[in-house]
């Protein structure tokens, strides 16, 4: 259930699209949450889906993103990654795979103790998104013809 969860929360953050302007208000719950636990975040921006807020910011040199509930609730944190910092199984699963792709997406989420990978492939016909399982492989989570 929690990867389920976790698989859907990191889907949300990939798409959200709504950016936070003017008129709209963080919760102060999760304002709260965010500066408790990002003592150092610069360059903050807000956007919101319908039920989660997603904190786009900077800290210790790295882009990260943080997704939380209305209610304060830390869900998820990612950060965009090079190929290289995967773990060595789903480096070997992806090489064998990506012969006729490119990728324009690669993200690392973090919620609780549990890490997962997504990763796009693209190609001039199409866009994959895959999903690791553990550390060894990947499963398809959306394919979409361009």
């Amino acid at each position: 259930m929690k990867k389920k969860i976790l698989t859907l929360l990191a889907f949300v953050m990939l798409t959200v699209t709504s950016t936070f302007a003017g008129g709209n208000e963080i919760s102060k719950d999760a304002l709260t949450t965010f500066s408790g636990t990002f003592t150092k975040a610069t360059e903050v921006k807000w956007e919101k889906d319908i039920n989660y807020y997603k904190a786009s910011f900077k800290m210790n040199g790295q882009s990260l993103n943080a997704l939380l509930s209305e209610e304060g609730k830390l869900i998820a944190v990612s950060r965009n990654i090079l190929s290289t910092e995967l773990p060595i199984g789903l480096q070997a699963a992806l090489n064998k795979n990506i012969s006729a792709y490119w990728i324009s997406d690669l993200a690392e989420y973090a919620m609780d103790n549990e890490t997962l990978y997504y990763v796009t492939l693209e190609n001039a016909d199409q866009k994959i998104t895959l999903e690791s399982i553990g550390t060894y492989d990947w499963s398809l989570l959306k394919k979409m013809a361009k």
